[in-house]
This record gives C-alpha cells, sequence and structure tokens, in this order.
C-alpha cells in the first residue's frame, strides 16, 4: 500500500487559496487523499488548476459546501424584528391639548 500523505493544519488563521494538503487539514480530513476522493461530490472541484499538481481551492468555496461562515446578510431583517416601545413620557395627542 502506498504512504497516505497526511493533511496539513497552519500554525495562525487559514490563507484563502490553499493547495490540497491544507485544504484537506481545512476540512478535517486525515489525509490528501481521502480528501482528494471527494472532491466532485462532498467537497468543491478547485477554483485554479494552474498544472496537474498545483490545484487551489478556496475558503470560501469549502466553507460553502460544509455551511459554515458568516450568515448571508438579508436585507428585510427589519421586517422580522419587534421595536419596543418608548420609555418615559408617553406621547401627548393631539386631542389632550387644552386651549
Amino acid at each position: 500500500m502506498a504512504e497516505r500523505r497526511p493533511s496539513v493544519i497552519p500554525s495562525g488563521s487559514w490563507p484563502p487559496r490553499m493547495l490540497a494538503d491544507m485544504a484537506a487539514g481545512y476540512c478535517g480530513e486525515r489525509h490528501v487523499e481521502d480528501f482528494l476522493e471527494r472532491v466532485g461530490t462532498i467537497y468543491p472541484k478547485p477554483r485554479v488548476v494552474d498544472t496537474t499538481r498545483r490545484k487551489f481551492w478556496y475558503r470560501d468555496d469549502l466553507d460553502k459546501t460544509m455551511n459554515i461562515g458568516p450568515a448571508p446578510v438579508s436585507s428585510g431583517l427589519g421586517a422580522k424584528f419587534k421595536v419596543p416601545p418608548r420609555r418615559g413620557n408617553p406621547p401627548k395627542s393631539s386631542k389632550d391639548k387644552t386651549e
């Protein structure tokens, strides 16, 4: 059996563009070969292919596939939240005014 390459986990933050060994570590795979077997089915295909051996996966693409990352921003958030009532003295209506 051929020796399997371990995935790589960087010290610090994850880069936005990763080779297969680092992308495998980002996805939680122990070995690069396990990651490459699942590319195209579970994981996305690389966005950039320089040569047959230099393929790059973008962190955003992997995040979308694994449903992680920041929540999408929608424009209708204001309608979903109830505005609390004002505190203090209630506003006087025009009927309450004395002439």
